[in-house]
């Protein structure tokens, strides 16, 4: 409400104004004509009417305020190009709000890399100093909570709806955006639901449209309907003006019931296969489908998903869960409304088992399988992880992941970095749950790597002495085994664009405790590595 200023929590004025309109109209009738009374009375109770229901908003609007917090959160990011550093730390606020078992509920995004996170209520002047108990960066929520009981005081937790909200329904964005300290309210209607990419994660779920801007400071507030939250404010759209994006209902209570299930948040599901729509007659013509089947066609299923058991390259999957797919790879959502198959699979938890119809070869079979979640080979995102890096001979390998690649520019670094990294991070497909891509991330010039060629920098790792490399784990554990064994022995490194490198272990251990000084590294290896 534009101009609304909000009524204080003790406030006793309400009665008064009902009290007050039930007066004006008494009035009108004993001072009107009685040929006019009618229209006086008619006109009184359509204002009293009108009256009512504003005030019922106003005092719906002032409960969903008591409950709606201010976040403060100071972040200290990790620098993917030096993984040895952490970059200079940011301060930032967002809104969050209290739901059951004093919990706080906002952004992941809003708290990652947290070094601090401090909450502040409505209407009040501390900062609490507040902590994590669940985290899910795919969804972009965090569950918080605040240990001091004072915090707690007049706090009740809001409702959610049980209901997803219809197109062009209405509702109130509430926060605390940018351009000022206090609360802010404001109004939009619902514009589209539909499955699209969460830009903390890049994972595809379930996503509300709104007509009304995200500004930065939004992000963890509620969306409500009268009294119940409808969703919550996560993401606007840089393109575009009165566009933002909230995260419903649907998506937070399958946070909360995996963390009931489980004890612990264990994330999506991913059903990792890679398919094409079945649009084109000839091509269904080719696969013997029927005029009244329909459905995706399966191109490849990474091996270390689990779904590779069951599914092969050339199946047409007509159903999941008997829930018919059109050729476009679309669901029935609700009247008038279709979304992407996947809504399907991220209604399902972790372990759980779905069922597929499908035609192969000409004949129709129903398959069954267990769902697991294996990431990506270049994981699409690393937040609150500390990148792995291991320096020997002044060489730095560390682990490809987008994060990395966005260290040449987080907007266009497909554009940026080397075409064959880009073309890994889009393409590449995990072979086993524990894979990993190890490049070299730079080399430490110093006599003992002299005539290395300095073009090796970003070159991926295929064998040490020979070994495949399956992660960064495995490399410093090849490396160890190798030294030992053999300290007058040489290690030997080849890439994969067949480029070798070889180095004399004992001259390595030499060069160690000189390199690490000299570029002021304190330890040669990630924690996880030593």
């Amino acid at each position: 409400m534009e101009g609304y200023a909000p009524l204080d929590e003790n406030s006793e004025s309400l009665p008064p104004i009902r009290e007050q309109l039930n007066n004006d109209l008494e009035k009108d009738q004993q001072q009107s004509p009685l040929s006019e009374k009618r229209q006086v009375s008619n006109k009184s109770i359509d204002s009293l009417a009108e009256a009512e229901t504003y005030l019922d908003v106003i005092e719906s609007l002032q409960s969903v305020l008591n409950s709606v917090v201010k976040v403060f959160c100071t972040s200290t990011p990790r620098n993917f190009s030096l993984p040895w550093q952490a970059k200079s730390q940011v301060v930032a606020t967002a809104s969050g709000f209290i739901i059951k078992n004093r919990w706080i509920l906002s952004n992941a995004h809003a708290v990652a890399n947290q070094s601090s996170i401090r909450i502040r209520k409505h209407g009040d002047a501390k900062k609490y100093s507040a902590r994590i108990v669940h985290i899910a960066h795919e969804c972009d929520l965090v569950i918080m909570t605040v240990d001091d009981d004072k915090f707690w005081n007049n706090l009740e937790p809001l409702t959610f709806s049980n209901d997803m909200p219809s197109l062009q329904e209405s509702l109130t964005i509430v926060g605390y955006p940018i351009g000022g300290d206090n609360i802010s309210v404001t109004k939009g209607v619902i514009s589209r639901v539909v499955m699209s990419t969460y830009s903390h994660s890049r994972e595809e779920l379930l996503t509300i449209q709104i007509d009304a801007a995200i500004n930065g400071g939004n992000s963890g507030g509620p969306a409500v309907q009268g009294k119940l939250v409808i969703g919550m404010s996560f993401q606007g759209y840089n393109q575009a003006q009165l566009i933002g994006y909230i995260i419903p209902v649907s998506v937070i209570k399958h946070l909360l019931d995996d963390i009931e299930l489980h004890n612990k948040y264990t994330g999506f599901p991913r059903m990792a296969f890679r398919y094409q729509s079945m649009e084109n007659s000839s091509y269904r013509e080719y696969l013997k489908l029927n005029h009244d089947q329909h459905g995706i066609l399966v191109t490849s299923v990474e091996p270390a998903c689990v779904l590779s058991k069951v599914l092969q390259e050339d199946d047409v999957i007509m159903e999941i869960d008997g829930v018919p797919i059109a050729d476009d790879g679309t669901v029935h959502f609700r009247r008038g409304e279709r979304l992407s198959f996947r809504y399907l699979e991220k209604l399902k938890f972790v372990d759980d088992t779905v069922t597929f119809t499908i035609i192969r070869q000409g004949k129709q079979l129903i398959l069954t399988s267990r769902l697991d979640n294996n990431q990506e080979l270049v994981p699409s995102h690393s937040h609150d992880k500390c990148p792995e890096y291991l320096i020997y001979a002044g060489i730095v390998f560390t682990v490809l992941t987008r994060f990395y690649l966005y260290e040449w520019g987080k907007r266009d670094w497909y554009e940026k970095a080397p075409p064959y990294l880009v073309n890994l991070a889009y393409q590449a497909k995990l072979q086993e749950p524990d894979q990993q891509i190890v490049v070299i991330n730079r080399i430490l010039v110093d006599d003992v790597n002299h005539g290395v060629d300095s073009e090796l920098k970003n070159s991926v790792l295929q064998t040490v002495n020979g070994i495949k490399i399956n992660n960064i784990k495995h490399l410093a554990e090849l490396i160890d085994k190798i030294s030992k064994d053999d300290d007058n022995g040489f290690i030997r490194f080849e890439m994969e664009n067949k480029y070798v490198i070889v180095m004399s272990c004992k001259q390595v251990e030499q060069s160690e405790a000189r390199i690490l000084k000299q570029n002021s590294i304190a330890q040669p290896r990630s924690e996880n590595l030593c």
